[in-house]
């Protein structure tokens, strides 16, 4: 009996020795999240800097100029009525493009065009780093036998565009009509 009642004393004693070199917080404590009391540590929401954009893609655009005409006008061909398209990045207002592509000669209006490079050295480069609070405007160009025709254009405000998620990539579709632009890139912390 005398040695039950030792080893029991032993067992209080090293209980209070472990409950007192506890570095944790007290698991039983009022404001424990996982007590139902307090709140867990919240979620800090980073506002990006930038959107880094990577590609501009075309997934859709009107087949005819709004007057019911080709987009294409070639006095040599009669058959030659698909539009050779580009696409310019720029911040909404007079500003010079940024981005300039290359050219892609003979668009369907339903197929999708990625645009990565631009149509010569001085015509900017993708990526771009778009300031987050800032507006910018990404046309779609007919390079035409006599000069170049606005096709449409949409609005890049990354600001609304970010869902305050603390995402690191985005796949943004855009549209302004039957005019579809995809902006596929990251956010900058």
């Amino acid at each position: 009996m005398k040695n039950l009642f030792i080893l029991f004393l032993a067992m209080i004693f090293a209980s209070i020795l472990f409950i007192g070199c506890s570095t944790e917080d007290n698991p039983l404590a009022p404001t424990d999240p996982g007590n139902g009391g307090g709140d867990p540590d919240p979620i800090v929401i980073k506002t990006p800097r930038f959107m880094h954009i990577e590609s501009i893609s075309v997934t859709g655009f009107p087949q005819n100029k709004p007057n019911g005409d080709t987009w294409d006008w070639n006095p040599l061909s009669s058959e030659e009525r698909k539009p050779d398209i580009e696409v310019v990045l720029q911040r909404s207002g007079n500003h010079l493009p940024v981005f300039w592509s290359d050219r892609r000669k003979n668009a369907n209006h339903t197929s999708t065009y990625v645009f990565t490079k631009p149509a010569s050295s001085d015509d900017g480069k993708l990526p771009y780093d778009v300031p987050y609070s800032q507006t910018w405007m990404i046309s779609l160009v007919d390079d035409d036998f006599g000069g170049k025709d606005q096709m449409g254009s949409v609005s890049v405000k990354p600001s609304s565009i970010y869902v305050k998620d603390n995402a690191t990539n985005f796949n943004k579709t855009l549209t302004s009509g039957s005019l579809k632009i995809k902006v596929k890139g990251a956010w900058i912390y």
